[in-house]
């Protein structure tokens, strides 16, 4: 099966998602961001994110901001959603989607950032138990 999970800059949640759900399932997964800024694109991860997800042994060091596109939604799947519903693109299909309310840290201390990360593992953790 392949995971795909969204955000708006790829850079925080949908990265902590990707990678976390990597470490504890052996399905295929990706993340992708809605509004990816131009320039930004390729780059690695906010600093907050690379040390949160290296407290869980999580190597990020070939993690980087991709773009959603049309090719990357259809390649998915299921669709996890952590934006506003506003910034879904109208090219998805709405039956792989499913929203998860976390709110954004960007701008946020680590810690707050420590505890996005772990909402995320928790609904993971519930992803992986639901498909394996």
């Amino acid at each position: 099966m392949n995971i795909l999970f969204v955000c708006k800059a790829n850079v925080g949640r949908s990265q902590m998602a990707e990678s976390l759900f990597g470490m504890l399932s052996k399905h295929n997964v990706m993340s992708a961001g809605t509004d990816v800024k131009k320039g930004d694109e390729g780059k690695g991860l906010h600093d907050y994110v690379i040390g949160c997800l290296s407290e869980m042994r999580s190597d990020t060091s070939g993690s980087y901001r991709k773009q959603l596109t049309r090719e990357i939604a259809d390649w998915a799947d299921r669709i996890y959603v952590m934006t506003d519903w506003k910034d879904v693109p109208d090219y998805l299909d709405y039956s792989k989607i499913k929203f998860w309310k976390v709110e954004d840290p960007k701008g946020k201390s680590y810690r707050e950032h420590l505890e996005t990360m772990r909402e995320i593992k928790g609904l993971v953790e519930k992803l992986v138990r639901e498909i394996g």
